[in-house]
């Protein structure tokens, strides 16, 4: 008791009265000066309020407003929210200040506490030039898409959407990156040494998923050239199939027999799309070396005409070309026909269907392996046997 009466005695009543008035004071201006600010803050950036029930056209604007601008309404609103917040927490913070030195207490000099209202100042700046650098970076990427002609089905536009959410994510990633940094050197923290970490980290996660990596570039480049889509048939990695899936990792392919191949996009070297452009049907018919040939060829070119008439998959009339090889037993004449893609083979197996019933139609003989044979008796004579036709692959069992 005698403590606290000694204390008191030492203590100018009115003085101190006076200093808590003081800090009352303040704390009072400082609230109504946050307020008033705040309020000015929100009618000097507006923000769009969402109509009720109106959910989808509220994002359709939200993404016409981010196509279209720079500053969106995610930005406007963003930057808002942080002016609120160091404004809230910066008055408060000074107030503070403001009081303990009217109790003569210091915890920060005036140079500190210029030298951190310039740091302050800096890191919002930063801040702000970081998200109109990505909100710009953004703008050029969905323009450089936007500009591609995309076909009217689902794969084409899931694969532009794919490839438009992964750079916008590398772009954030990287400009927030290089943001941290230089925010870090702003408080003169040594990124020297960060950077030194990271380079070493990154360099044993590269050894230890080289692979990994190597796929995840490949499928980004498979998905960014349009080497091939789904439903394309191809051969790639030695596989040769249907594509049933692309993805950042790997690529699904389906034989025609059936077996799906899982192929890590690093061992997709080199495509070979037969879905891209109009194919060639390609027949080559020989005939027997006794036969007219130009009367063969006369008869070729009228079941092509008939065929291109027939077939929907062809293009064009399929054409003659002539005689392309002068073999062993027989004289081969080559036709071909433009088709629609991937129906090229489905072609040559009706074009030689129909090859053979014309040519028997019109006595053209087709010919096939022969065999002679000799036969020696007792005496020493040799008499000739009748000739006997090989089998062909289609007749052998």
């Amino acid at each position: 008791m005698k403590t606290f009466e000694n204390w008191l005695a030492g203590i100018n009543i009115q003085s101190l009265l006076t200093d808590l008035a003081l800090a009352a004071a303040v704390l009072a201006v400082t609230f109504i000066a946050v307020k008033i600010l705040s309020f000015a803050l929100d009618r000097l950036v507006k923000q769009n309020k969402p109509s009720p029930g109106n959910e989808k056209e509220r994002q359709l604007n939200d993404e016409t407003a981010t196509g279209q601008s720079i500053l969106s309404d995610s930005f406007i609103n963003s930057v808002r929210a942080l002016l609120k917040t160091l404004l809230l927490y910066g008055g408060y913070f000074m107030a503070a200040v403001i009081i303990l030195e009217i109790f003569n207490v210091r915890i920060i000099s005036p140079d500190d506490l210029k030298s951190l209202g310039i740091k302050l100042l800096k890191t919002i700046g930063i801040l702000v030039g970081a998200k109109l650098a990505v909100n710009f970076g953004r703008l050029a990427i969905k323009q450089i898409f936007a500009q591609r002609e995309i076909k009217d089905n689902f794969i084409e536009k899931r694969r532009a959407q794919t490839l438009e959410v992964l750079l916008r994510s590398v772009l954030t990633y990287v400009v927030f990156f290089v943001t941290g940094l230089m925010i870090l050197q702003i408080f003169n923290v040594n990124t020297s040494a960060i950077l030194a970490s990271a380079g070493i980290l990154g360099l044993a996660v590269g050894f230890g998923a080289q692979n990994l990596v190597k796929d995840v570039i490949s499928g980004f480049f498979i998905l960014f050239e349009d080497q091939f889509s789904v439903g394309d048939f191809v051969e790639t990695a030695g596989v040769v199939g249907t594509v049933e899936e692309v993805g950042l990792r790997t690529c699904k392919i389906r034989q025609w027999t059936g077996q799906l191949h899982v192929i890590p996009n690093g061992e997709v070297t080199r495509v070979t799309n037969y879905n891209r452009g109009p194919m060639l049907a390609l027949v080559t018919v020989g005939i027997a070396y006794e036969e007219d040939i130009d009367r063969a060829i006369a008869v070729l070119q009228q079941e092509c005409e008939i065929a291109f008439r027939e077939i929907e998959t062809i293009l064009d009339t399929p054409q003659v070309q002539g005689v392309t090889e002068l073999a062993d037993s027989s004289v081969n004449i080559r036709a071909i026909a433009p088709t629609v893609p991937g129906e090229h083979w489905a072609v040559e197996r009706e074009l030689r269907r129909r090859f053979k019933y014309a040519l028997d139609r019109a006595g053209i003989e087709i010919p096939y392996p022969r065999r002679v044979l000799y036969q020696r008796d007792d005496e020493g004579h040799k008499d000739v046997g009748s000739a006997h036709h090989l089998p062909g692959e289609g007749e052998r069992g």
